[in-house]
Parts: C-alpha cells; structure tokens; sequence
C-alpha cells in the first residue's frame, strides 16, 4: 500500500494576519505587531523593508519609519489559534500541532493531485471562514512538508514530489534541515558537512559524538529519506508543551503573569479538546546568553487540565529558579492520560 502523504500548514505572518482581520485600511501599510519592545510578527510589506520577528521594535522603526507597531491582540491570537484547528481537525484524519499556528496534517490520501485538492479546501475554508492566509507543503515526510510550506509562502499550495526530493536530500544545508540548533551546525561545519550530502562523508562514530545519537539518527533519516512521516494526533500524545518569547527580563519570577498564564492556557486547551489529563509539569528557560537551559520538573497526584491550577504551580516553580536574562519559556504538560481513565472521585 502506498504512503499516505503529509502536509504542513503555516498561517502566513500570524499575530499580523489577526490584527489585520479588523484593520483593512492597514492591509498596504507596513505593519509590525510587538510584545513588549520587540517584533513578534510583521506582515509582508514590512518584511520587504527589513522588519521580521525577534528584532527590537525601536530596530525596526528604523529600517522602516512609517512602520505601524500594534501591541499583540492576546485573547484575540489565542481564540484564532484555536478556530484554525478546530478546522483542521474538521478537515484531517490526524493533527499534530507545531506551534500555535502552525501543524502537520494526515488527510488520509496517497494520491498528490488528492493531497493538492485537499489543500486547497483547507486553504480557501481559512480564507472564507477565519479570514486567515496559509501556506500548504506536501511531500512524503514530515521534513519534506515542511519545506514545502515555507517555499509556497505566501499564501500558497507546494508540493515536493519524488524526484525533487531526492535532490533535496542531497543539496539541503544543513542550516535549512528542520531542528538542527547552532551550535550542532557549527560543529558540523568543521567536520566539513554543510549539506546533507555532505554527512555520507562522515562516519557514525564522528556524527554521534559531535550530535549525540538522536540527532545523529535524525539525519541519517533526512539524508537516506526515513525519517518521519507520522502524524501524532494530540490525543495519542504524552505530553504537550507551549513556547513564548520573554527577551529583556532579567527574573523569572518578576515575568508579566500574561506570558506564564499564555502558555500554560494553550497546552491546557489543546489537552482539553483531545479529552487529556496530565499529572506532571515542566518549565524551560531558556537564558539569552546561550549556554543550557534551566529546566524544572514537578509531578503531582492527581490529573487535570485546569489552567489555573497549573499556573499557579508554574509560578511557585518560578520562585525557586536562578535569575538570568531570559530569552523564552516554555510549558509541557506530561504523563498525559484520556480523561475518561481518571476515577471519577478524582473530580
């Protein structure tokens, strides 16, 4: 039986797509939306100017000086976020969240002209529906859908058919290959690898001692084509985790609660919609000046998906930890459960 095949929507520049929903008179203007001082997104008429997310807003006034800087519509991104995958899961077999915007869909076709068809109904049902652009990628894995996504932006439907991507699985830079962090590719550079090809001139002994043994596997997987094309759903999952940006806070526990409470509310949500429980948390912060993570993990009797509940635990995690200058955040819910598998005198 042949493979079903994998597609990847993206929302295009989602924080300003949202905004812009309310805002027409912006829809030629560049328009940059921020989250406290820096640039979470920029629509495309901005970006053509220089502006993309992560730079400091007073950066991007610069470059751009008519820029219209919105402060992001929180409520409003998180209630799109969950509109646009409550249609993917109306439209798919299978959802396996990348991001808030973002996801891995099997629609259950090993057809491409199917897979294409299917896409574009997603894509037009987004337009009409949710008022929202999004890019499709289609290909065999989930790497190759991946990259197909972000070649068809904006707006756009891509597919990465077989003989292309056994090109890709030769040429692709290392820097483009989903995952691969900076200081991997640099001891990669040294070892002489800058494309995927380039890793056949690499024993395993040397690529698992500069990556470790997974991400050696991984790609041994993007360059030989096994890697994977599996689509989670949220509900087979045994955990589920959110990440946000804090840049220029120097204290954990002195972080905007709205940034905490952000995350903990999107995994809180999606567990919630696939009927899960979880009884165990992790926090990750991740300090701007590089150098490992500060990781904290805490489990607990009895399962819940009760957003406050488990912000309130975050932020008593948050007390105890060191106080570097942060980058990001992040929330995992784990040792996730149906629902239905809890006692009934647990509630």
């Amino acid at each position: 039986m042949s493979q079903r095949l994998v597609l990847h929507a993206d929302a295009d520049a989602f924080f300003a797509s949202v905004v812009l929903r309310g805002r027409p008179d912006l829809i030629d203007t560049p328009v940059a939306v921020t989250a406290y001082v820096f640039v979470a997104s920029a629509n495309y008429v901005a970006r053509s100017r220089g502006v993309h997310g992560g730079m400091l807003a007073a950066e991007a006034l610069r470059l751009c000086p008519d820029l219209v800087l919105i402060e992001v519509p929180r409520s409003e991104v998180e209630e799109a976020s969950e509109a646009l995958f409550d249609l993917f899961a109306d439209c798919a077999l299978a959802v396996e969240p990348g991001s808030m915007e973002e996801g891995f869909l099997d629609v259950g076709v090993t057809d491409w002209s199917a897979a294409r068809e299917a896409a574009e109904v997603i894509r037009h049902r987004a337009a009409g529906e949710l008022s929202l652009p999004i890019s499709i990628g289609i290909g065999r894995t989930k790497l190759i859908a991946k990259l197909a996504s972000r070649s068809a932006k904006p707006d756009g439907v891509r597919m990465i058919e077989p003989a292309e991507e056994q090109i890709l699985r030769a040429t692709l830079r290392l820097d483009r290959a989903w995952g691969v962090g900076g200081r991997t590719l640099e001891r990669l550079t040294q070892l002489g690898a800058v494309t995927l090809g380039d890793l056949d001139t690499v024993s395993d002994d040397e690529l698992e001692l500069v990556c470790g043994v997974g991400m050696a596997k991984r790609l041994r997987g993007f360059r030989t084509g096994t890697d994977d094309s599996e689509v989670r759903s949220v509900a087979t999952r045994t955990t589920l985790s959110s990440e946000g940006a804090i840049a220029g806070f120097r204290r954990p526990d002195h972080l905007p609660a709205d940034v905490l409470t952000g995350s903990v509310a999107r995994v809180c949500r999606r567990a919630i919609r696939a009927g899960l429980v979880g009884t165990g948390m992790t926090l990750t912060l991740k300090p701007t000046a590089g150098g490992p993570p500060l990781v904290r993990r805490q489990s607990f009797p009895d399962p819940s998906a009760d957003v406050e509940l488990w912000s309130d635990r975050a932020r008593m995690l948050l007390a105890d930890l060191p106080h570097p200058e942060l980058s990001g955040i992040g929330f995992t819910l784990t040792r996730l459960q149906p629902a239905t598998d809890v006692p009934a005198t647990l509630f």
